[in-house]
């Protein structure tokens, strides 16, 4: 048995943190109590001339009783210059880093979320200023202060002033272009869209999470500032000697020491320039470490498997039976035996994976399904070594090779597993895009995956490159070879990582997920991809997915996993036919079958509460690019107690057309009127108080929370802003809140982050829901979601809408679901409405090939159904 152990100096990188933190805290702490008692400390001013007094004979004297440190040949004590330098330095690096930051954090902030002519104006000037070498600048802005500034207080600002002026652009960028992304997130949509004022928003949901950066930024400037005072005096530019001691004016007056062998008079001020510089970036990086949400672990639910939206028991079935392995497969290409997986996290030990074990057979396409938590994606990344390395890994992975041996591929260093990754075995990413490199080409980003394990030149890379994208069939691949990532869709991106997966033929291919963001038309053609590459190349595929219509559809085997456990695996017709488990047959039960739901009633006789007449909306193209019609004359209609389906492919326009009804995008030209009131063309001010009217559930419950607001105060939001409730009924309504979405008011003092997916899309739907409006758009609500978590929220969002009996435009992909939610079903493509009627007649019996071509990409859970489906799509395809 092959076993890999994490490093002590891993596991104890977080203690290594703390180790620095304090050390970095320690010394900068010491420096400051030196310089607030540094008058009590220094046995003599700082230029008291020894030589003056008769007490030191000659001008200059080494270190003594006397004088601890020795003497500067101007007579004075270097000991009492260190400890009066310091307050120097405290108080220009203090004042320095404080004034940089008032000036640059608003001007960030205000320029970053308000864009415009300000912002242009304001990234023009910092520039301008970026662009100076610091250090002359500093100079320059000394120059023009020198006159106006005297005595040591005097100095003390202008040394500060100097500094500043090099600082405020560094806290402006970084502020800038967090504000940028941050301003970009659905909670700050979120936010908008209950009518939140703009300071609100900056201070409240912008600056609170960019205020992050403040602390790291902070302690490495004030170790800028303090080499920036230093050269500044050493040049002759710093502080008037006369009026304080500063370490850059000694260490410039000991010049001429050093070449005598007079070694005191420099040594002392350096190191204590050193000594700060050191403390304060300690500090500053092990707060870097620290913050960075990133590089924090912990045992959270969905860690341990044990999500509350999971399944409440899967121990009722068999848990052995048709999950049991045995002795590793001599004929297998890839087998996995007893193989288990720790995490070490800041909470204890996480068991992620428990005794996995299973073979996969040369050419076969073996599905690895489970909800969130289960394991499924951390056991594919042990096959590779992928795992963090605060992963402990026992079992063995076993690879067979050409001649029939295996090797144990958890035994293998990072530099053997180099050879193993891409030419025998290889893995497709679930999101292409954070897959593939931004600043390379798609054709470059192939030719290093053939060239690392080819003895290819790079026209002969480059020559393999686009053979392999059209064999992925990417459109004109001898001219998209040449693309950026971001000049493709989420479709062609993904065949781009196909290609770099099959580059080198290999034995394996592991796909993560490969489906999950795509809509369905796209979905179906990278399956049948995966499927003829298998035909052609005879590569064995492990799929890792939560889509049983994908398992359906391509799987000829499936293993199911729970809680980090293999708990059965068959056949996939066996499986869905006779499932075994307790746990596979909640999970199979969970899944929405499209044409099996029997759904809402097509009728609603309630008033017209969202009005959409002839939408147009359009985007600048940039620079010599033509205008893009996103939106292109819709017109819809949705009554109260309705729910509109509005579905179609990515870029089809649906949540354009969402955004647009809740003032979040303002049309071209059309109009759109929410219970009788205009809400297009209209200023933020008028519009604010409509937003009472409307809710917006938004795709991703995660980034739809703002991270540094309790549950609470997520939920209550709407109603401080749009009501006069005391603080004492906001809780109590919030609590009810929490209640009716089926979550405890013990809820309200956590955090999103402490949360599971269902969870958090629960408390979207409760903050939606505060100001019981007439609308809610719900975009996208459930697609991030596992099924059976899918399934809750699905139930319960129909629960309180029939209670509620608010109208609601639902925005999917997923015709599954629009089927089991949806009285009427609208069809969009390419900006435009093709298809709209009663949700039996558009899913059962379309009219337009667009429609029909849809419905048939959509994979149904069940493999005798889905193979006949995928026959008739053959006949429907443009």
């Amino acid at each position: 048995m092959a076993r890999r152990l994490v490093p002590a100096v891993v596991r104890d990188s977080h203690g290594l943190q703390r180790v620095m933190l304090l050390l970095g805290l320690g010394l900068v702490l010491m420096f400051v109590v030196v310089a607030i008692v540094a008058p009590w400390l220094a046995p003599y001013g700082f230029n008291d001339d020894r030589t003056a007094d008769g007490v030191v004979f000659g001008a200059q004297q080494g270190p003594s009783a006397m004088n601890w440190f020795g003497t500067t040949v101007g007579g004075t004590d270097v000991l009492s210059r260190v400890l009066y330098g310091t307050r120097t330095a405290v108080q220009v690096i203090v004042l320095a880093v404080v004034l940089s930051a008032v000036v640059g954090v608003p001007l960030g902030l205000v320029s970053g979320y308000l864009g415009g002519l300000l912002d242009r104006v304001l990234v023009l000037v910092m520039d301008a200023l970026y662009s100076f070498p610091s250090l002359l600048l500093a100079i320059v802005v000394s120059i023009v202060l020198s006159g106006g500034s005297s005595g040591a207080l005097g100095g003390i600002l202008s040394a500060a002033i100097s500094i500043t002026v090099i600082f405020v652009p560094q806290y402006f960028r970084v502020i800038r272009n967090a504000t940028l992304s941050v301003k970009a997130e659905p909670y700050v949509d979120a936010a908008r869209v209950v009518g939140v004022r703009t300071p609100r928003i900056m201070f409240r949901h912008v600056f609170s999470n960019v205020a992050q950066n403040l602390p790291v930024i902070g302690t490495l400037n004030a170790s800028e500032a303090i080499l920036t005072l230093a050269g500044l005096g050493f040049l002759g530019f710093g502080i008037e000697p006369s009026s304080a001691a500063e370490w850059g004016y000694d260490l410039n007056k000991a010049m001429p020491d050093a070449s005598s062998g007079i070694w005191w008079t420099g040594m002392f001020p350096g190191l204590a320039i050193v000594l700060v510089v050191l403390g304060v970036t300690l500090v500053g990086e092990s707060l870097n470490d620290i913050l960075n949400p990133l590089l924090r672990t912990r045992a959270g639910d969905d860690a341990a498997g044990a999500a509350t939206d999971g399944p409440a028991d899967a121990s009722g079935g068999d848990t052995t039976g048709r999950a049991d392995v045995g002795e590793p497969s001599r004929t297998a290409v890839l087998s996995l035996h007893d193989l288990s997986v720790r995490f070490q996290t800041d909470a204890g030990t996480v068991s992620a994976v428990r005794r996995l074990g299973f073979d996969v057979e040369p050419g076969e396409v073996v599905a690895v399904v489970g909800e969130s938590g289960s394991g499924k994606s951390v056991s594919s990344r042990a096959v590779l070594g992928l795992l963090p390395e605060t992963a402990h890994v026992e079992g063995s992975v076993l690879l067979r090779g050409p001649g029939g041996d295996q090797r144990d591929l958890t035994g293998l260093s990072a530099r053997e597993l180099r050879s193993v990754r891409g030419d025998r075995v290889s893995m497709v990413f679930q999101e292409p895009s954070t897959a593939l490199d931004p600043v390379h080409t798609v054709g470059r980003q192939v030719s290093e995956a053939l060239r690392a394990h080819r003895d290819l030149s790079r026209r002969e890379a480059r020559a393999r490159a686009v053979e392999l994208l059209e064999l992925v069939g990417l459109p004109d691949p001898g001219q998209r070879v040449d693309y950026y990532p971001h000049q493709l869709s989420g479709g062609q991106k993904q065949r781009v990582v196909i290609a770099i997966a099959i580059a080198c033929e290999p034995d394996v291919i592991i796909a993560d997920e490969p489906t999950t963001a795509l809509d369905v038309t796209v979905q179906a053609t990278i399956l049948d991809l995966l499927l003829s590459l298998r035909e052609r190349l005879g590569t064995a595929i492990v799929i890792i997915t939560h889509n049983m219509g994908v398992v359906a559809d391509v799987a000829d085997r499936v293993l199911v996993m729970y809680r980090g456990e293999l708990v059965e695996q068959a056949p996939v017709r066996e499986l869905f036919a006779d499932p075994q488990h307790d746990y596979t047959r909640r999970l199979l039960d969970a899944v929405p079958h499209l044409g099996r739901s029997e759904g809402p009633a097509a009728s609603v006789d309630g008033p017209v509460v969202l009005d959409v007449d002839h939408l147009v909306v359009e985007f600048a193209g940039g620079l010599g690019r033509p205008t893009f019609r996103a939106v292109d004359d819709v017109s819809l209609q949705v009554r109260r107690g309705e729910v509109l389906g509005l579905v179609g492919e990515s870029g089809s326009g649906k949540s354009t057309v969402g955004r647009a009804t809740v003032g979040l995008q303002q049309p071209t030209s059309g109009s759109v009127h929410v219970s009788g009131n205009a809400v297009s063309g209209v200023s933020d001010r008028v519009l604010r108080p409509l937003r009472s009217r409307f809710g917006f559930v938004f795709q991703d419950p995660a980034a739809s929370l703002n991270p540094r607001m309790s549950i609470g105060d997520c939920v209550a939001e709407p109603l401080r802003v749009q009501t006069d409730l005391a603080d004492a009924e906001i809780d109590a309504r919030v609590a009810r809140l929490l209640e009716d979405v089926q979550l405890s008011g013990s809820y309200a003092g956590r955090f999103g982050h402490e949360l599971s997916g269902g969870q958090r899309q629960r408390v979207s739907l409760a903050r939606a829901l505060a100001l019981d409006p007439d609308l809610l758009i719900a975009d996208e609500p459930t697609s991030a979601l596992d099924v059976s978590v899918q399934a809750r929220v699905l139930e319960l969002f129909v629960e309180l809408q029939q209670r509620l009996q608010f109208a609601c435009l639902f925005i999917s992909h997923d015709l599954a679901v629009v089927d089991s939610v949806a009285n009427r079903v609208a069809v969009m493509q390419h900006g435009r409405l093709v298809e709209m009627g009663p949700r039996d007649a558009v899913l059962g019996r379309p009219e337009q090939d667009y429609t029909r071509r849809l419905i048939a990409a959509v994979p149904v859970p069940d493999p005798v159904e889905q193979q006949r489906r995928r026959i008739e799509r053959t006949t429907l395809s443009p």
